[in-house]
């Protein structure tokens, strides 16, 4: 008799702790992703121009072809872009505008829904620019969708939800 239960009890614990070894890969491989885009959305002071295009052209890489933004709690809309070239563009002008760049990912969850992610998380930024404006920083909350496209995690938009720094000072 307790033959014939370890013969149902061994594949269901198998079969169980493949599942969690699955699902737990999957999740790591999500943020693994946002942890490579943001190593590379950094800015380093004196970065040259051949370096920004390079980044930019790995960033544009790690993204659908088509992406939307929704940034209508910033007040600017939603923006959809319809082709790396154009991303990775947009990419290189926002860089150009920096003199340096560190950011922070915090507190991220996960939700995969089979080929789909969703991830929420809260972002700190701190840079200065070219313009004269001196040093800034920013603490958002996002959410980012990301698209599974041949085994890979690619992100297809994302959506602000709080300005942080503005929530705290009752803004």
């Amino acid at each position: 008799m307790k033959k014939s239960i370890l013969w149902i009890l061994v594949p269901v614990a198998v079969a169980a702790l493949a599942w969690l070894l699955t699902s737990d890969s999957e999740e790591q491989r999500v943020l693994d992703r946002l942890e490579q885009i943001r190593v590379l959305a950094e800015v380093g002071e004196q970065e040259n121009p051949l370096t920004a295009l390079a980044r930019a052209k790995q960033l544009g890489s790690l993204f659908s072809t088509t992406t939307r933004y929704d940034l209508g709690t910033l007040g600017h809309g939603v923006t959809e872009i319809n082709s790396r070239k154009e991303l990775t563009q947009r990419i290189l002008a926002g860089r150009s505008k920096l003199l340096s760049l560190e950011l922070v990912l915090l507190a991220p969850r996960v939700e995969i829904d089979g080929d789909h992610a969703t991830v929420g998380i809260t972002g700190t930024a701190l840079g200065a620019t070219h313009d004269g404006q001196g040093e800034f920083m920013d603490v958002h909350r996002i959410e980012i969708d990301l698209v599974r496209t041949e085994g890979d995690w690619l992100v297809s938009g994302g959506r602000h939800i709080r300005d942080e720094r503005a929530a705290l000072s009752g803004e």
